[in-house]
């Protein structure tokens, strides 16, 4: 695995290809344990410290989504939320960490297309410096600055996951035998559905390459959680 993502680290987007991976991986699972602490950390990861400010501005806006959407949130849902992003985050810094180590950069360019393109700083469908600055204001309550050194990590990281995603590409014929064994023996609508199974195989491997992954390196790393004691006051 380490060989292949070396081997493959300049070759890292696939043009049609996007993975949205919050949530779902299991790998640290067991490296989890919450611990006292005295700062304003929700989560340390070995010496970095994951802020709650940051923390709850993810939560918020994922809770303001969802109820736009209509969503009825119970005290139930609205944890999972929060335990969810927060796994999130602690996965985003550890993924940071070996990007680095991979030599993988975000340049000048992408940064700025990726604020361009987001449509909360867009005014008429065109970008606007204004509605920029006010946004991180208001909605992120972040310095742009910061903002945008988040950013950064963030496409830093989604150009790991990119790398297993292609890592975890099948085979045509594995791709009929998975559609074999699941449909019991019956290729029946297999061209008609193969481009939306092969895409499923694909992304389900690639979780189970990065849980692999994330189980490696994060025994490697002490990790704690505050999460309850930030939310006690403490």
């Amino acid at each position: 695995m380490i060989r292949f993502l070396r081997r493959h680290r300049r070759t890292l987007f696939i043009a049609t290809a996007t993975v949205f991976l919050i949530g779902i991986f299991v790998g640290l699972g067991g490296y989890l344990f919450t611990s006292s602490d005295t700062t304003e950390s929700v989560a340390t990861v070995g010496a970095a410290k994951i802020p709650y400010r940051g923390f709850i501005v993810r939560v918020n806006q994922y809770l303001d989504a969802a109820r736009q959407q209509g969503g009825e949130l119970t005290d139930a849902d609205v944890r999972k939320v929060k335990e969810g992003i927060l796994r999130e985050l602690i996965i985003e810094e550890i993924l940071s960490v070996e990007a680095d180590k991979f030599g993988l950069t975000v340049t000048d360019g992408e940064l700025a297309r990726d604020i361009r393109n987001t449509p909360a700083f867009q005014r008429g469908g065109t970008f606007s410096e204004d509605a920029y600055f006010q946004a991180v204001r208001t909605v992120f309550h972040d310095t742009h600055q910061a903002y945008e050194e988040s950013r950064r990590r963030t496409i830093k990281t989604s150009k790991l996951k990119q790398v297993f995603l292609q890592a975890a590409k099948l085979t045509p014929d594995e791709v009929r035998e998975a559609y074999l064994a699941e449909n019991k023996g019956s290729m029946k609508d297999f061209d008609k559905n193969r481009e939306q199974f092969e895409w499923r195989l694909q992304q389900s491997r690639a979780i189970e390459l990065i849980n692999y992954f994330l189980k490696q390196t994060g025994s490697q790393k002490e990790i704690r959680t505050y999460l309850d004691q930030r939310e006690s006051g403490a």
